[in-house]
């Protein structure tokens, strides 16, 4: 008897598995880091590799111009269907993870060390930028690439 596979059931993949994607690659860490999924507040969008803040109901929402410690590392964002029927992202929660991304203020300058913090630093992003004295280290910088950056998550609510 042989038995074959009706085309008709196959799913195509949306995604392209064979590219690296450089919104977030988790490079140690991943074994150990605690993931979960938390609801977005309404009308939020959160890409991958992006940063949301769980405010006090829980929800996650973009960050704002003044950076708070509770903001985690997008895993799994909006863009996924998913994430899409649940209507919540992943996050990154309390791990102390090395990741690479694109996902940065572009505009500073980076050097290996700099303490990073999360904030709208202009028009809604929710991406790491250079931290300033007194606001809450996210972040700290191990390697800087042409448009990429190589860094360790901190303990939220460290200060730069």
């Amino acid at each position: 008897m042989t038995v074959t596979i009706n085309d008709a059931r196959t799913v195509p993949v949306q995604e392209d598995l064979t590219t690296d994607d450089l919104r977030l690659q988790v490079l140690r860490g991943l074994e150990t880091m605690f993931r979960a999924d938390k609801p977005l507040a309404p009308a939020t969008e959160l890409l991958t590799g992006e940063w949301g803040v769980l405010n006090s109901d829980g929800q996650v929402e973009r960050p704002g111009a003044t950076p708070v410690a509770n903001t985690y590392p997008v895993f799994c964002g909006t863009e996924r269907y998913d994430v899409k029927a649940t209507g919540a992202v992943t996050l990154i929660l309390g791990s102390h993870v090395v990741l690479k991304t694109n996902q940065f203020d572009e505009t500073a300058d980076y050097e290996v060390g700099d303490a990073l913090t999360v904030k709208d630093y202009s028009a809604g992003e929710a991406h790491v930028t250079k931290a300033s004295s007194g606001e809450p280290v996210l972040g700290q910088v191990l390697e800087v690439g042409d448009g990429w950056l190589v860094f360790e998550t901190r303990r939220p609510g460290d200060l730069a």
